[in-house]
């Protein structure tokens, strides 16, 4: 299996074991990404990279283990375009922003600049000033936005993993459309410190990967105590573990989703739904996904799809 495809725990215990190095996950990203025409990456600089990852610490989190960064995150010495030509080439980044900090600190390594809406101000990445990204698994369809390069980058195996920015959206909606798994968090839990503002009341940080586990491994590092960014809170994977776990479940709120009714998909509701792009396998897809909420003791609430196309 190739190195690119793989994920992050996959790529970690290969590089503990001594199996692989970082420049070789670095060297099969990079030519993955001069193969693809998917407009994920605006700019990457190899050398670089692989400079730092001759230093990186192996035993930490993620140590070794390249990130792909949304291009309104601040990474000191490098582009911070938001895919606009005002700030192209005008603008280089003074600073780390805290989630480049705590990554650095986790033993990862900041790998190129991710394409996405201009200043963040769109949800399908076609309104990049510098180039259009397009969904990996159907060129003539949208990836979304406005973190569409960052999944897109995923989906397409060019990065490991990526960072994006969620004001109502950008990551979860980017996520569903290129199969990928996103994460907002909830406002405050990781610093937006050094992230370029859409609305700040609002914006949120946020990791994209292949798995849950690497999501919430890669969510981990991020979560600190500082009054930049208004972060101060206890660590996803303890809080989501436990609130899971089933023998420990006392005491906790009980997760409930919102799921379109399956029964909408039938008769006149499926009809419609058939009319507006729907592919019936994501209703299999859908209710297999209820069946697997509910042996975690997770609460769905089904909403009917009657009233979505009204006219």
């Amino acid at each position: 299996m190739s190195l690119n495809t793989q994920t992050i725990s996959s790529l970690r215990e290969q590089l503990i074991a001594g199996d692989i190095s970082p420049a070789d996950i670095l060297d099969s990203l990079a030519e993955n990404i001069s193969n693809s025409d998917v407009g994920a990456y605006l700019g990457h600089d190899l050398d670089f990279a692989k400079h730092e990852a001759a230093s990186v610490d192996l035993t930490k989190p993620l140590g070794g283990i390249p990130i792909g960064i949304k291009d309104n995150i601040n990474v000191n010495g490098q582009p911070c375009s938001c895919a606009s030509s005002f700030l192209e080439n005008a603008y280089s980044a003074p600073y780390d922003a805290t989630v480049i900090r705590k990554l650095r600190e986790a033993g990862a390594i900041p790998f190129g600049r991710m394409n996405m809406d201009e200043f963040a101000m769109g949800s399908t990445t076609e309104n990049s000033a510098l180039g259009k990204t397009v969904n990996p698994h159907d060129a003539c369809r949208a990836p979304g936005g406005s973190s569409g390069g960052s999944a897109a980058a995923v989906a397409s195996n060019t990065a490991i993993a990526t960072l994006g920015s969620d004001t109502g959206g950008s990551i979860r909606q980017p996520a569903s459309h290129c199969g990928v798994v996103g994460l907002k968090p909830s406002y405050g839990r990781i610093s937006r410190y050094g992230l370029v503002a859409f609305a700040s009341s609002l914006d949120q940080i946020g990791p994209l990967t292949r798995s849950v586990e690497g999501t919430l491994v890669a969510s981990d590092i991020f979560i600190t105590r500082t009054l930049r960014g208004h972060c101060a809170c206890r660590r996803l994977t303890k809080a989501l573990g436990n609130r899971f776990n089933v023998g420990n479940r006392q005491g906790w709120r009980r997760f409930t989703t919102a799921v379109i009714d399956p029964a909408s998909f039938a008769g006149d509701g499926g009809e419609r739904l058939a009319n507006h792009g729907f592919n019936p396998h994501i209703n299999q897809c859908a209710i297999g996904a209820q069946q697997t909420a509910a042996t975690l003791n997770v609460g769905v609430c089904c909403n009917s799809t009657v009233n979505i196309f009204a006219t």
